[in-house]
């Protein structure tokens, strides 16, 4: 345990020498799940996804995505929202077991200012107004990044793959940005010299949840998949999307001979990190210099959210897996699962939680569960969370997807990879309460029922083509919670009024 205090300690330290100089405010989120990161939503890493890439012909490639800035508001404009330029994007892929990264794919972003004399932002009146085009001089912030590959072969300044590619401006609305995908969305997708492709840019926030569960677990439909309200409906969140070779992944550089192949697993997780240093000028320029330090880590959803405890979630988002071995206890005896027991009644499997470890931190071995060819194992003994991926395993069609991945009998969803499809919400409740063939004793109901009452994104099903998010969601449209608190000259709010004096009324 003093191993443990002592890692979480130097990391808490670290981090908040980063975050006093640059925090940044950020809007009470769901995906904000520790204190500091919380306060620094741009760096804010919210999902991460890895699956065989599912579009017609496209299945020799694995599709990594990963999830920034959490719940965009569509109409939160002029500025909008965009990426960091002064934060170092990753996502990193361990094929050996060891918990560090043997490939990483890093993107750096750049804003140019068409036209610094207007008072708007992303759009402005340079030419007619309308962003037809990802080069209209109307675009009066384009954002451009570069994107490299790291790995043994590279050393550590890596090979720059692609450079000068354009994000798309938000979808500002009829006006400014008529026919958003077929104009804006769709070019912003580029092919790579390896016959992969990328897309960074805004997309819907398909990830969906109902947060009643942070209300004691007071969810509105725990038991059944539907009557739960999905609470981020109608926000955006800012993508970055490769495609790549599976060959590109692989411990051997080669595709696998079959699932249970000593390279057919790969770990998966994103980052963001900030230079150590910020320096503000008296001009409100800003300076930002030394080494870069993880300040954001997201691999398995929901494990720094809910078992990770509050005083060490900071830290853990500056850990590697390679020291997943500290945060092993909360694995092994999670404070959810007692959570569970005490608002449903259910018996929960009893401590160690060995069938989280496999799930989360170890990958399943080859077992009679769930048969022969299926496993997600990569582990040189120890623990790293990490998404893991059996890039052997034969992906599932669109139509024939199982929200619930292997609990639903669906082998190529989670927790092989994450598919942005996947109910993660709802097999993470049921994994924790134990209702798995993991563990038979609890395999029952409710503890196998349990879920959010949401089982789908209600704004539509998936894009059947790379990024496969859909569009992000249209400023200037009235949301489903707008609603205003006056018609005409009639009060139709509750809420109090304070008047010209300061008295309420």
């Amino acid at each position: 345990m003093k191993n443990l205090v002592k890692k979480i300690g130097l990391g808490l330290v670290g981090l908040s020498l980063i975050f006093s100089t640059s925090a940044i405010p950020a809007r009470a989120s769901s995906h904000a799940e520790a204190p500091l990161i919380s306060m620094d939503r741009f760096a804010d890493n919210t999902d991460t996804y890895a699956f065989r890439s599912v579009e017609a012909g496209r299945e020799g490639f694995v599709t990594l995505i990963a999830n920034y800035i959490p719940l965009q508001e569509p109409s939160g404009g002029p500025q909008w929202f965009r990426f960091d330029d002064t934060v170092l994007y990753e996502i990193k892929i361990d094929n050996t077991g060891d918990g560090l990264e043997d490939v990483t794919y890093q993107f750096q972003f750049k804003t140019e200012i068409v036209n610094g004399e207007t008072v708007l932002g992303q759009s402005t009146v340079n030419q007619d107004g309308v962003i037809s085009n990802l080069t209209d001089p109307d675009y009066n912030m384009p954002q451009t990044y570069t994107v490299r590959r790291v790995d043994r072969r590279s050393g550590r300044r890596g090979q720059l793959i692609a450079a000068g590619l354009r994000t798309p401006p938000a979808n500002i609305g009829p006006r400014v940005t008529p026919n958003y995908e077929e104009n804006l969305g769709l070019p912003a997708v580029y092919g790579l010299s390896n016959g992969g492709k990328v897309f960074a840019g805004n997309r819907d926030e398909y990830f969906y949840i109902d947060l009643g569960v942070f209300d004691a677990l007071n969810l509105r439909a725990p038991l059944t998949p539907t009557g739960g309200i999905d609470s981020t409906k109608g926000y955006n969140v800012s993508t970055i999307a490769l495609e790549v070779p599976i060959q590109d992944l692989t411990r051997n550089r080669a595709v696998p001979s079959g699932p249970t192949a000593p390279d057919a697993v790969i770990g998966v997780w994103a980052t963001a990190s900030r230079r150590t240093t910020r320096v503000i000028q008296n001009d409100s320029s800003q300076l930002h210099a030394g080494d870069w330090v993880q300040v954001s880590r997201l691999g398995n959803p929901l494990v720094n959210e809910v078992v990770i405890p509050l005083r060490l979630k900071d830290a853990f988002n500056a850990l590697s897996p390679v020291n997943d071995a500290v945060a092993a206890p909360f694995v092994l005896d999670p404070e959810i699962a007692r959570l569970l027991n005490a608002v449903f009644g259910i018996t929960i499997p009893p401590p160690p939680r060995n069938d989280l470890v496999a799930i989360f931190a170890t990958g399943i071995p080859v077992n009679a569960a769930t048969g022969p060819n299926y496993t997600t194992f990569l582990s040189d003994g120890q623990p790293h969370e990490y998404l893991r991926l059996n890039t052997a395993i034969p992906i599932t069609p669109i139509a024939n997807m199982n929200r619930l991945g292997l609990l639903g009998g669906d082998v190529a969803g989670f927790p092989n990879g994450r598919r942005v499809f996947d109910d993660v919400t709802d097999i993470a409740l049921r994994a924790v309460a134990g209702g798995t063939p993991f563990t038979p004793a609890t395999n029952q109901a409710p503890n196998n029922q349990l879920g959010d009452g949401v089982s789908a994104n209600p704004e539509g099903p998936l894009l059947t083509r790379f990024p496969y998010l859909l569009p992000p969601n249209q400023g200037n449209q009235p949301r489903t919670s707008n609603a205003p608190l006056f018609e005409g000259k009639e009060r139709t709010s509750k809420l109090p009024i304070v008047d010209e004096k300061g008295d309420v009324r």
